[in-house]
């Protein structure tokens, strides 16, 4: 167990796992069966991508505020995961019944229960650490998301591969998805006590706050770069799994994965070191180096046709992006001083922004360019966030006060 997370967070943990059982292999299944089992377009699979974020974004924007109070968060939570259950039965009831229009009403809410259960503890776990190793405690949930995602995706993958081989119908091959419907209601239940218990110990007296955010340079900086990464990386989600299946000859499900489990598995658990290692590096320069990473290994991915390299290509981008994710929010809860839950809730609502055009742009020049256009796209992206990390982002911490001590006691501690 992680020595610099604090103890009143720790009962968080496992609620955190629960819910992520689901998190990897959803959405990877959602645009492969859009694909095949509803023949939808590039246009189809990107409003299904966007309706997800858009459930998240709006999550996001209508409790951001309420957030900001200890005595709200343990029923938002208790309410984002139970949103999150019924969402599982939707979309397994959509895929049994060939119901596109119901699918979409399940990634919806999928997104609307995973935004809440998202703010509320990245405005536990910010507000309960210190700037010096916040993205370190960051990482540490995003170990347990690793955790849970490896769990779930063995369950899962095991499961339909069983199926197939025995060739069983849809509703025993899809039956892993009422699992994960059972493990966002017990992570309700855990994480509805775990909060409540963090409540009663930190809040007696509480006022609402009602100072806003402060619009800086790196502020304003920041949420430009959530929008635009976000962007860029929804448009290859949905359409590199179709990329790869049409290219590569890959006939299954299962030998799909081989691309994509290892990366999203390995990046999440390995994520407190990431953080504790980003915690000692200049935020700008981790982040302008991140993105070049990301765009090489997306121009590389383009170039090989074995399995394998794209598989060990994808753990290195996987690594990059939850690193960037964890410098991201530590500086996010820093610029939102006493209204973390406000800044999360901003941050929420400008990513999923940013997904919610993703998709569709990516479908655009699917549809415009063929297969690897939403790839460029991403790749010229990326590098343009590089440049701007490094001639805006760094220039502005270096002239910041606050961030100036604060890199000062890092160093000094």
């Amino acid at each position: 167990m992680n020595k610099n997370l604090p103890e009143k967070l720790r009962p968080m943990l496992l609620p955190i796992k629960l819910d992520s059982l689901g998190l990897f292999f959803i959405n990877f299944l959602i645009p492969i069966v859009a694909h095949k089992n509803f023949d939808a377009n590039g246009w189809q699979m990107g409003l299904l991508f966007s309706l997800q974020a858009i459930g998240t974004g709006c999550s996001a924007l209508l409790f951001s505020r309420r957030v900001n109070r200890w005595n709200n968060r343990s029923l938002l939570i208790l309410f984002g995961s139970v949103i999150k259950a019924v969402a599982y039965i939707l979309l397994y009831l959509a895929i049994i019944n060939t119901q596109y229009e119901m699918m979409v009403a399940a990634t919806f809410c999928l997104g609307f229960g995973t935004g809440i259960f998202w703010l509320v503890w990245q405005t536990c776990f910010a507000q309960m650490s210190e700037f010096k190793n916040r993205a370190e405690i960051f990482g540490e949930a995003s170990r347990q998301m690793g955790l849970g995602v490896m769990f779930g995706s063995i369950v899962a993958f095991t499961l339909i591969s069983l199926a197939e081989d025995y060739s069983q119908p849809d509703w025993i091959s899809y039956m892993v998805i009422l699992l994960f419907s059972i493990s966002s209601t017990i992570a309700a239940v855990l994480s509805y006590k775990a909060v409540a218990a963090m409540s009663k110990q930190d809040t007696a007296v509480e006022q609402e706050i009602s100072i806003p955010l402060k619009i800086t340079t790196i502020s304003i900086f920041l949420f430009g770069m959530i929008f635009i990464g976000q962007l860029s990386g929804s448009l290859v989600a949905p359409f590199l799994e179709v990329y790869l299946l049409d290219h590569l000859n890959i006939t299954s499900i299962e030998e799909l994965s081989i691309a994509y489990i290892p990366g999203g598995i390995i990046s999440m658990i390995v994520a407190p070191k990431l953080g504790r290692f980003a915690d000692k590096i200049n935020p700008a320069l981790f982040l302008g180096c991140a993105s070049i990473i990301g765009a090489t290994t997306t121009w590389i991915m383009l170039q090989v046709t074995s399995i394998w390299h794209i598989s060990a290509l994808f753990v290195i981008d996987a690594t990059v992006i939850t690193s960037a994710g964890l410098v991201l929010s530590k500086l996010i809860s820093e610029v939102a001083g006493e209204n973390k839950g406000s800044a999360f809730g901003l941050q929420g609502f400008i990513s999923n922004s940013g997904a919610i055009s993703g998709p569709l742009i990516g479908g655009f020049f699917w549809e415009v360019q063929g297969a690897t256009g939403p790839l460029m796209f991403s790749i010229f992206t990326e590098a343009f966030l590089a440049i701007c990390c490094l001639v805006i982002l760094l220039p502005a911490l270096q002239r910041s006060k606050h961030f100036s001590d604060l890199a000062r006691s890092s160093s000094n501690s």
